[in-house]
């Protein structure tokens, strides 16, 4: 009986041994658990944008950036001007139409597309290096697009007839410099552009010419103008002293569930895109504190 008893004693210590080192060695190769427990797949697909060629800059470093952080994603981003946006948006060739002027009314008359207003930019008036002339009031300005202002000397230039430099009427741009100038369908231009780099070269390659740009694209290339007195820079436009100044704009659908857009419009309220932004010389707006 002792020695039954012995052998029984020994089998349970051997088995709890055994229950305690396999224990362990479970425990040493269990998956830790995921921090957050976040187990949604990957974002992918191609994220289209459509409008206004004045944030194109703007738009190629944010695009780069969520591309970074998102690999799968692709973007496309086609500059015909403020007005494909709403047209893209309608006709479903893009997902967030991007303007460089608030959306019309008639664009969006029953509240289809959320409208957020992403940065405040500047509208720099330019010349080309050369041009003597270095400041302008809001009406010599107005005087000149209208063509009652015809020679530079009229304004402290030298004496040589102007050219005008605009865009088509599709542009934001020029809605808004119109609007601004108080010009609206009276301007007289020598040139029509449909992009702003094409203002900037025909302003580069005439010391006649004047044109107006975003102030995100003024480069050396061209001259900006004061308007008033009031040079354009960020604190001018931030504290609206400087006369020409408008919103760039992202329109997309009311209530998407477009993951592509729902993600990126997250990814413009972090540190890393308001920082892009200001980066672009426009001032960041927190569309989502308003």
């Amino acid at each position: 009986m002792k020695k039954l008893a012995s052998l029984l004693c020994a089998a349970a210590l051997t088995t709890v041994m055994f229950a305690g080192c396999s224990g362990g060695e479970v425990g040493g190769t269990s998956e830790p658990q995921s921090n957050g427990g976040d187990t949604s797949p990957a974002l992918s697909g191609d994220l289209k944008f459509a409008g206004s060629s004045s944030m194109a800059d703007v738009m190629a470093a944010l695009t780069e950036e969520f591309k970074s952080l998102h690999p799968d994603v692709t973007t496309t981003v086609d500059q015909q001007g403020s007005g494909s946006a709403i047209t893209g948006l309608n006709d479903g060739t893009c997902q967030v139409g991007n303007l460089s002027r608030a959306v019309k009314d008639e664009e969006n008359p029953d509240g289809e597309y959320e409208v957020i207003t992403m940065a405040i930019d500047g509208i720099a008036v330019v010349v080309n290096p050369a041009n003597g002339v270095e400041d302008l009031t809001l009406e010599q300005i107005a005087s000149i697009f209208k063509g009652e202002i015809n020679n530079w000397s009229e304004v402290g230039g030298a004496d040589s007839e102007i050219m005008v430099v605009g865009r088509e009427e599709s542009s934001g741009t020029r809605d808004g410099f119109e609007e601004i100038a108080g010009v609206k369908g009276e301007c007289k231009y020598d040139v029509q552009q449909k992009e702003t780099g094409d203002v900037v070269s025909s302003v580069a390659s005439n010391e006649q010419a004047i044109g107006y740009i975003s102030y995100a694209s003024v480069n050396d290339q061209v001259k900006a103008l004061k308007v008033g007195g009031v040079e354009v820079s960020d604190p001018t436009i931030e504290d609206g002293t400087y006369a020409f100044q408008r919103p760039f704009v992202h329109a997309y659908r009311a209530g998407t569930d477009d993951e592509l857009v729902n993600a990126y419009i997250e990814f413009l309220k972090t540190d890393a895109a308001q920082e892009i932004i200001a980066g672009e010389k426009l001032i960041p707006v927190k569309f989502w504190e308003e």
